[in-house]
């Protein structure tokens, strides 16, 4: 089994928060979709897995009229092998959901619908650069629902040192109501280039402190756990058979194959990336964009650790190789002993306390790609 990323990198404005690849230039919408449906040709001799997941990320893939999906699901259907029951989401904003536009996504063939909710509040949302209002993210959710769709996520953002917990308690009891079976909760992030990150070096924003960001933090675990989800990966809940299929077969191995300017693939042991270059693309220079890593054992160590950590399941400890046994032996001793990692048969796992500072356990435990 494999799965199908589609990255979409059209924006109508940028989010202050965001640095994935994307432009505002929606003029080369046409010229990108052209380019996909020939990559979709040019990649089928490389890759020959049963399809089980496809997701449209972007971007803002709520911005391609539905002719265009309707044509992309007719040439990726005869050229891939997809399982019946396929997951196949989009990422939306919630300004470009109408009833009808979502009907449409649902007779087309998507089953899972990712929405950027973020916030509730229209002055976090201005001052994140979203476009929509809190009253559009609640309609959107409730149309999707009224559209069939019985699979939704939501994203919200958390940690915004200018607006207090209240009001991000307040946003989690807006979200009590409405009928969704996901959820992906992100710490803001000030990324490096983007509208946040100048804010930050003129001084006019701030990283939330620690302690409001973990109080936030738990907060978050304790709905989702009250609402019955499971926190099966650091940022992810979600009710009992609605995890993320797509997003697991990155933490588990899985291979997939990236489609679009900017967009990932792993098989075989190595990883293959698209250059974030839109107008090559366009060109349909794709070899020439297309760049590829062949995973050493370092990389296999320190990826089994990144991927392992973010997860419900943990990292199996029968995977180490003996080569690095014994820096990991002890780099988890120091971690244990303070309760933020645990052993449970033969996995090593986070504790609460300890995914949220994952990050920083995961960089002790990495190993320096040139030994």
């Amino acid at each position: 089994m494999a799965g199908i990323y589609i990255h979409v990198p059209f924006c109508v404005s940028k989010c202050h928060y965001c640095d994935f690849f994307k432009t505002t230039n929606t003029e080369m919408l046409n010229g990108y979709l052209d380019a996909l449906m020939e990559e979709f040709l040019h990649r089928k001799n490389s890759f020959d897995e049963k399809i089980s997941t496809l997701y449209f990320g972007g971007g803002t893939p709520s911005l391609i009229p539905l002719p265009n999906y309707d044509a992309i699901f007719s040439r990726l259907k005869k050229l891939y092998q997809f399982i019946p029951d396929a997951e196949i989401t989009i990422e939306a904003n919630p300004d470009d959901l109408s009833s009808d536009y979502l009907m449409g996504l649902r007779e087309i063939g998507f089953n899972r619908i990712s929405i950027g909710i973020q916030s509730f509040h229209d002055d976090d949302l201005k001052r994140m650069g979203r476009r929509h209002t809190g009253q559009q993210a609640m309609q959107s959710v409730m149309a999707a629902s009224d559209a069939g769709f019985n699979n939704i996520s939501l994203d919200l953002i958390y940690g915004l040192s200018w607006s207090g917990t209240d009001k991000f308690v307040e946003n989690l009891k807006m979200l009590k109501d409405l009928p969704f079976q996901h959820l992906s909760a992100y710490h803001l992030t000030i990324e490096q280039g983007t509208n946040f990150y100048k804010q930050q070096r003129k001084g006019k924003l701030r990283e939330m402190d620690e302690d409001e960001s973990l109080k936030q933090y738990l907060l978050l675990c304790e709905f989702a756990q009250n609402l019955g989800m499971e926190h099966y990966e650091v940022s992810n809940f979600c009710l009992p058979g609605y995890i993320s299929r797509h997003n697991s077969s990155y933490w588990d191995g899985t291979p997939y194959i990236g489609f679009g300017p900017g967009s990932h693939s792993f098989y075989g042991s190595s990883r293959y990336w698209n250059q974030s270059d839109l107008l090559s693309y366009i060109g349909k220079k794709f070899d020439l964009v297309r760049e590829q890593e062949l995973l050493t054992s370092v990389n296999k160590f320190n990826e089994l650790i990144m991927l392992g950590l973010r997860t419900k399941r943990g990292i199996d400890m029968s995977l180490v190789t003996t080569y690095f046994q014994n820096h990991f032996n002890a780099i988890m001793q120091k971690w244990v002993d303070n309760k933020f990692l645990y052993q449970e048969g033969s996995f090593l796992k986070c504790s609460e306390k300890g995914w949220f500072i994952v990050d920083a356990i995961i960089e002790d435990f990495f190993v320096d790609a040139d030994l």
